[in-house]
């Protein structure tokens, strides 16, 4: 099954695009992290090879910061139908052996890569004793090219880590991009004057030359959180775990080489593993996959938050190097509950001085202003929260320190069930349909563990009406989840009412999930059919949205490589991930004295390297606080002169300017009912929506985005 699908390219259409990098041979530059290549996808195409290797330089260098180890560098083929460019971070192999574009030992290959490739060193050496491969250098990009020599088009499965590669065959002629298995790395691409383009940001295509135009049935969906679709028409991503093959007739086909799976309903009931033989297991999991990236010829810090994620790398990470661990935490002190601060100091306590050097940035909604446009920009999608900000802000103090890789936390939650929806979920679904748990509690103590979870910010909103949203659900999902009510896709009644008109019956998740290559027919069927739990129904779902789309990409790839800082993400190790998700349920959520300890498992393994508050502390989501209560808050100030400018009216296609603005002048009239009315997720929500809108005005204003 290596073709699953096959594409015919029509010229006129212009129906795709992407992006990748790689050197030429005589003008090189560094290794890894921003790629831009095309490929003349065309039977007769008609070459401009002056402008696009100009285009090419052009996109290169908005992708400066992604690689800001020496000039961009590129390479062409001699008829100059394909173009690999490259911005180089060096991390593995600092000498110039390790520039890319890479090419083979007989030059018929040529590679362009961002990202990291693990247990690199093991695979080299099976090469070399093997007489596989004659190595060129000793990047972990290169055994890329060896795979690729040894099993063909089955080479993605042997990779390990978060990578985005595109790879020319000189001998086939054909043009080959690859995603890692979650999306951690970014991959864009588009059709273009007779060109396949592939980028690791889309400001780059836009550099080349591709035209900005609004996508208004992707941003009225908001499906750039829930597909591999972007804001901007005819630009999308390379799906994750699958290959892209091109070839010089027209045409793409494309397949998956990789998908999670889940134990089912039934095998969770015979499973005869012991509790400590599954906390052994990802215990060792875990363990490797930390230990495979403290791997770098740089210095590798560590993201560190008050939560039990990123606290158990840091706390694995100080048993793997003698050397001081610098570790970088944000302290929002301005609202106590969102403010970390303490807890980080005493983790960084618990290890010792020996063992970690602390950085503690204090961040301001002052700061958050002043950065927002900036970091919208990096980010290329519209923004619904601040927090984001955050992250990109402590990036530019890794850099400030010369740091160039962070171990981080994201993925556990998804893979672990951490977010309070999967206890909503679980609590609806799963538990009346467990009867040796249900039984084990009371009416009482369930109604308890509801009221508890209604309180978090990132629980459901019940008071907004999802009826159509529901009927949807259970007809493509067989449930309506819990993140389906969740202030990520609260945005009915901020759309324009040419959009409402339009698209009033479309239907988001039919849509969504049955035309999407994202989404993999056998997990849907078994959602479907009740095969596996609703909390990991509701776990896959989330991989495939809101991780993929807002935590990899806001809180990780933009932030960090906005400042040349190379996130690498333990728990989205897909050996870690494929064990983790063969776990019953019962493991990851479990009633203990009338209530839900989410993630048990993952805080039975990490209790030795953590303290006893982070072990005790329930889930808190990475936050920032809302501004709209304090009408002084620069950000709110910024909102004000956002709505109030003339400006915005040119998102008025898209959006209710006119009934917002009222809105938001009217927010302030009565501070003492303001006060009292709204909670927290509330005024999340509203935040949110007012900052989706400035955020698209700032990409406008940026790339000069069109609404046609």
């Amino acid at each position: 099954m290596i073709l699953r699908k096959f594409i015919r390219i029509n010229r006129q259409q212009q129906r795709w695009f992407d992006l990748i990098t790689h050197r030429q041979f005589h003008r090189t530059a560094r290794l890894n992290c921003g790629v831009l290549s095309y490929f003349y996808n065309s039977p007769t195409p008609t070459i401009c090879s002056n402008d696009d290797y100009r285009s090419l330089l052009n996109g290169l260098n908005t992708l400066k910061h992604r690689g800001p180890d020496g000039a961009p560098s590129l390479w062409q083929n001699e008829n100059k139908t394909v173009g690999l460019g490259h911005t180089r971070l060096s991390i593995i192999d600092l000498s110039d052996r390790g520039r890319q574009p890479l090419h083979s030992f007989d030059q018929k290959l040529h590679l362009s890569m961002n990202g990291e490739l693990y247990d690199h060193d093991r695979i080299r050496r099976q090469g070399i004793e093997q007489d596989e491969y004659q190595f060129l250098s000793e990047s972990d990009s290169e055994i890329a090219l060896y795979l690729y020599r040894k099993y063909g088009f089955e080479f993605p499965k042997y990779l390990r880590g978060e990578f985005a590669i595109t790879m020319y065959d000189d001998e086939r002629k054909i043009f080959i991009a690859v995603r890692d298995r979650f999306g951690i790395k970014p991959l864009y691409y588009t059709y273009h004057d007779n060109k396949l383009l592939f980028a690791s940001e889309i400001k780059a295509l836009l550099a080349f030359g591709v035209p900005a135009v609004w996508n208004e049935e992707v941003i009225y969906n908001v499906g750039q959180m829930r597909s591999l679709q972007t804001v901007f028409k005819n630009i999308q991503q390379v799906p994750p775990a699958h290959l892209l093959i091109a070839t010089e007739n027209g045409t793409i086909h494309l397949s998956r080489y990789y998908e999670m799976s889940y134990i089912t309903r039934d095998e969770e009931k015979n499973d005869e593993r012991t509790e400590k033989e599954m906390i052994d297991g990802v215990h060792e999991h875990l363990l490797n996959a930390v230990r495979l990236r403290m791997r770098a010829d740089v210095k590798v810090g560590v993201f560190l938050s008050g939560g039990l994620d990123s606290s158990a790398v840091l706390g694995i990470a100080t048993t793997l190097t003698d050397q001081p661990i610098d570790t970088y935490s944000i302290a929002f002190k301005e609202h106590v509950d969102f403010n970390e601060q303490s807890l980080c100091i005493e983790t960084n306590k618990h290890f010792g001085s020996n063992k970690t050097t602390q950085h503690i940035v204090e961040i301001t909604h002052d700061q958050l202003a002043e950065h927002f446009d900036d970091f919208v920009c990096q980010y290329e999608y519209p923004l619904m929260a601040t927090s984001p900000v955050g992250k990109y802000i402590l990036s530019k103090v890794v850099q400030e320190n010369h740091g160039k890789v962070v171990l981080t936390g994201e993925g556990s939650d998804e893979i672990f069930s951490g977010y309070v929806p999967f206890r909503q979920d679980y609590l609806s679904y799963d538990l009346p349909n467990d009867p040796s748990v249900f039984h084990s509690t009371t009416d009482e103590q369930r109604e308890k563990i509801v009221e508890s979870l209604s309180r978090n910010i990132l629980s459901a909103m019940d008071s907004l009406d999802y009826r159509d949203r529901e009927a949807d659900c259970i007809q493509t999902m067989g449930y309506f989840p819990a993140q389906e009510r969740s202030l990520m896709f609260a945005w009915h009644g901020i759309f324009a009412h040419n959009l409402k008109e339009k698209y009033e019956h479309f239907h988001l998740n039919s849509f969504y999930l049955n035309e999407s290559t994202l989404y993999d027919y056998h997990i849907r069927q078994q959602m479907m059919n009740y095969e596996i739990s609703r909390v990991h129904s509701s776990q896959y779902m989330m991989m495939k949205t809101i991780l993929l789309n807002t935590l990899l990409k806001a809180y990780g790839d933009t932030a960090k490589m906005a400042h040349s800082v190379e996130g690498r993400l333990a728990f989205l190790d897909h050996y870690l991930v494929d064990y983790a998700n063969r776990l019953p349920t019962k493991m990851k959520l479990k009633l203990e004295n009338g209530s839900i300890v989410e993630k048990y498992i993952l805080k039975e393994v990490a209790r030795p390297y953590i303290t006893e508050q982070v072990y005790r502390r329930e889930k808190h989501p990475f936050a920032s606080p809302p501004s709209l209560l304090n009408p002084k808050s620069k950000i709110y100030q910024y909102i004000q002169d956002t709505f109030n400018s003339k400006d915005v009216n040119q998102l008025k296609g898209l959006f209710d300017i006119e009934r917002l603005r009222e809105k938001l002048n009217n927010l302030h009239k009565n501070q003492e009912s303001m006060n009292k009315q709204y909670l927290w997720g509330e005024l999340a929500i509203m935040e949110g929506r007012y900052l989706m809108i400035c955020s698209c005005l700032a990409l406008a204003k940026r790339f000069n985005v069109k609404y046609t």
